[in-house]
């Protein structure tokens, strides 16, 4: 019991360094996506590139490119899905939302108690993760919260789907070229992203 428990605490330690890691950059890409699209614009005209032009001879390629793109996300979100039913059916969790519900529903305490929005903003993201199987948030939570977990070993399992999961999200985010930009540390690095960008988008041939 004592070697899970410290397993459990070990990947929810990696768990919120990924989750931390992964608001980081999203954040850093919110700006990140309209520079990349300024950037590889401008460079566009100074290299005297069409790129009305370009899209037009190439749009089924382009098209091609944002199905895929959609498909590919379609299919994250089904295997998503998929692992919350198997994981209600076979593990024993439910346990682990009633008792947060118990300990954190904002109608247990006065409207005046100082930790009302503290525990309205929890039971929110309590019960969001275990709508749609986000089981490492939930486990964050109830250790936050001081919740007892039954099995120790169901919970590894669900930490480490989801550790899969965000390392995929997070690895997914680092190779945008909006990211390899941000990253990008001389100009002649930022202008061979443009170019990568080009071949890959319009199947550009310079």
């Amino acid at each position: 019991m004592k070697r899970n428990k410290f397993k459990f605490l070990k990947l929810l330690s990696e768990y919120r360094s990924l989750k931390y890691e992964l608001k980081y950059v999203r954040e850093v890409l919110e700006e990140g996506h309209i520079e990349f699209e300024h950037y590889y614009r401008d460079w566009c005209v100074d290299n005297g590139i069409n790129l009305e032009q370009l899209n037009e001879r190439n749009q089924r390629r382009v098209d091609m490119t944002f199905i895929e793109h959609k498909s590919h996300k379609m299919k994250e979100e089904l295997a998503l899905k998929e692992f919350k039913e198997e994981t209600t059916k076979t593990r024993d969790l439910k346990y682990l939302y009633k008792a947060l519900a118990r300990k954190l529903h904002p109608d247990a305490l006065d409207s005046d108690d100082p930790r009302k929005d503290e525990y309205e903003d929890a039971f929110k993201r309590a019960t969001s993760a275990n709508e749609t199987g986000k089981w490492g948030e939930l486990f964050d939570i109830i250790d936050k919260y001081d919740i007892h977990l039954r099995k120790y070993k169901d919970a590894i399992e669900c930490l480490e789907f989801d550790i899969e999961r965000i390392t995929a999200e997070l690895n997914k985010e680092k190779t945008t070229y909006s990211w390899l930009l941000h990253e990008a540390e001389t100009e002649e690095e930022k202008h061979e992203i443009v170019k990568r960008f080009l071949r890959h988008l319009f199947g550009w041939k310079g």
